[in-house]
C-alpha cells in the first residue's frame, strides 16, 4: 500500500513540476500574445437517482501569466441518461467581469464507449453566449458556438486516473472553421469516495484573429466532490 502511495504522489509532483516549468517560459505581449493563465475551482456533482444529476461549478481564472484576475465562472447544469452510451445535458453560466457580465446557455449530449482499459467519449455542444458591457458605446454581443470534444482516460493506479482530450470550438457565421482548440492533459486523483482532485494543462491555439496567431496555456486545479441522494 505505501508503495502505491509513493508512485501516485511521484506522478502528481511530476505534473506539477511540468506545469509549472510551463510558466517560467511563458511571455505576453501585444505582437506575439502568448499568454500562460491559472484556472482554480471548485465543482460539485449530485447524483439524483433514477438516472438524473445536477452540478454547480466555481473557476477563477488569472491571465497576463497568472498576475490579473480576470473574473469568477459560475455554472449550474444538469444531466438526464438517455440510454447506456448516451446522457444529454444542459447549463447556464453567468461570468464577472472585469469588462462586464457575460451569460452562457448550453446544451448538447455526450457519448461513451469502453475500450479495453480507456473509456473513450465524444461530447457535441450548442453555445449561446450573450455579452453585457457597461459602456454604452458597446452594444450587447450574442454569439453561437459548436463545440465538439473527444476524451480517452484510463487509469493509472487504483485512485489516479489520466486523461487527454481535444476540443474544436466553432463560431456560427465565423470567419474560419475552427476559432480555437483546446488541448488537454490532466491527472485526476482521489482522495476519498466523495472527493477528487483535478490538476490539468491546456494548451490552446487561437485562429479567430487575422493580424496575429495567440496561444494560451494553462494550468489549473479543481476539487470535485461528488454526492448521491439516497433512496427512500
Amino acid at each position: 500500500m505505501k508503495y502505491k502511495s509513493y508512485q501516485q504522489t511521484k506522478y502528481i509532483i511530476f505534473f506539477a513540476i511540468l506545469l509549472i516549468s510551463k510558466a517560467m517560459v511563458a511571455q505576453t505581449s501585444k505582437t506575439d500574445p502568448n499568454d500562460f493563465q491559472g484556472w482554480y475551482g471548485a465543482s460539485a456533482k449530485i447524483d439524483l437517482q433514477k438516472k438524473w444529476e445536477v452540478n454547480i461549478d466555481y473557476q477563477s481564472r488569472f491571465i497576463n501569466n497568472m498576475q490579473t484576475y480576470n473574473g469568477s465562472y459560475i455554472t449550474l447544469g444538469g444531466s438526464k441518461k438517455i440510454s447506456k452510451l448516451l446522457t444529454a445535458m444542459a447549463d447556464y453560466r453567468i461570468v464577472l467581469a472585469d469588462n462586464g457580465l457575460y451569460h452562457r446557455f448550453t446544451i448538447g449530449s455526450e457519448a461513451q464507449k469502453k475500450l479495453g482499459k480507456f473509456d473513450l467519449s465524444f461530447r457535441l455542444l450548442v453555445q449561446n453566449q450573450l455579452q453585457d458591457f457597461e459602456e454604452l458605446e458597446k452594444a450587447t454581443d450574442n454569439s453561437g458556438y459548436w463545440r465538439t470534444r473527444f476524451m480517452a482516460k484510463t487509469a493509472l493506479t487504483k485512485n489516479l486516473n489520466l486523461y487527454v482530450s481535444t476540443e474544436p470550438i466553432m463560431k456560427f457565421g465565423g470567419n474560419y472553421f475552427i476559432d480555437n482548440l483546446r488541448n488537454t492533459i490532466g491527472l485526476k486523483y482521489k482522495v476519498s469516495d466523495k472527493t477528487k482532485i483535478d490538476l490539468f494543462y491546456i494548451y490552446r491555439p487561437d485562429f479567430a484573429k487575422t493580424t496575429y496567431n495567440r496561444l494560451f496555456q494553462v494550468v489549473g486545479i479543481n476539487i470535485d466532490f461528488n454526492f448521491k441522494v439516497k433512496k427512500k
